[in-house]
């Protein structure tokens, strides 16, 4: 639900950027330094329909990146949102005024329906003595406190105003380069509840995985579908026998999320994406943008 960034090397390119803004299309938001304050900048996706809204994030990436302040590490966090699914609770979050952090998953027993579990997270460590810079988080105990909290699925990102920076649960994610991503939402068709991976119907809406995730919680804007996708059953484990699923690897019955589906799925979901884009080729319509793809 969300990919958090740690944006330490070259820029990122606009094509990423964008897959990470379709595959997490609540919002966006940068936390960078600027003359040795930190300063966060939020930019809410309203209506997901107008690519303005992508397009504002951009020029304001870029122009940070294009600044002094580029030369510093820079966090930039794409939302999914569940706990409080208001723009106001787009990342970054403060610790303090010199230390912020973004983040990615869901931190159990935190927030509700109306608040954000990240942003009650943050005000908690708020409260530790001198929590001014990311020296406090090499300190045993809180690191251990936090370690706990997190569990083995959730990403954290802190950074302070003089550019140091903590990843708590790297291994989970991806360095490429000098740059860390949280989950792959940056470089494919894919969508996390939780760090459940949920692959993207045609239309662009998704469907919902935890069974655990109360139904007065998570984001309505998720959907899902009793559409058979693939012509294989698979055995569900609610239903306690074999169902077709959809295209999001669900059981069709019930929508309990099925794992040993998703590889055939993704393969479906590559053979249709690659057989729409041979029509397009021919009939001449493709919008292809090598030097952002391909960059060298």
């Amino acid at each position: 639900m969300c990919i958090a960034i740690l944006n330490n090397g070259k820029s990122i390119s606009k094509s990423k950027l964008q897959t990470c803004w379709d595959n997490n299309d609540d919002g966006a938001g940068m936390l960078y330094i600027q003359d040795g304050v930190l300063v966060a900048e939020k930019f809410p996706n309203e209506g997901h329909q107008s690519a303005d809204n992508f397009a504002k994030f951009y020029e304001r990436y870029n122009a940070v990146k294009s600044s002094e302040s580029g030369d510093l590490p820079i966090l930039v966090h794409f939302r999914i949102a569940t706990h409080g699914a208001t723009p106001e609770y787009l990342h970054p979050f403060f610790v303090s005024d010199t230390l912020g952090l973004i983040h990615n998953g869901i931190i159990h027993g935190f927030g509700s329906a109306d608040f954000s579990d990240t942003a009650e997270f943050a005000g908690l460590l708020s409260k530790l003595p001198g929590v001014t810079s990311c020296d406090i988080l090499d300190n045993p105990f809180v690191n251990d406190a936090i370690h706990m909290y997190l569990e083995t699925s959730n990403k954290l990102v802190f950074l302070d105003n003089t550019g140091e920076y903590r990843i708590f649960n790297e291994q989970m994610g991806e360095w490429i380069g000098d740059n860390w991503f949280s989950n792959d939402s940056h470089i494919k068709r894919v969508r996390y509840y939780g760090s459940t991976a949920v692959t993207s119907k045609g239309g662009g809406a998704y469907g919902i995985m935890d069974d655990w995730y109360s139904d007065n919680l998570y984001n309505k804007s998720y959907s899902t579908s009793s559409t058979k996708f693939l012509d294989e059953k698979f055995a569900c484990p609610v239903c306690d026998r074999e169902r077709y699923v959809n295209e999001n690897a669900e059981c069709i019955t019930c929508w309990t999320y099925i794992e040993d589906a998703v590889d055939k799925v993704y393969d479906k979901h590559d053979q249709i994406e690659l057989a729409n884009s041979s029509i397009i080729s021919k009939n001449h319509g493709l919008d292809f943008d090598f030097d952002e793809r391909y960059p060298l």
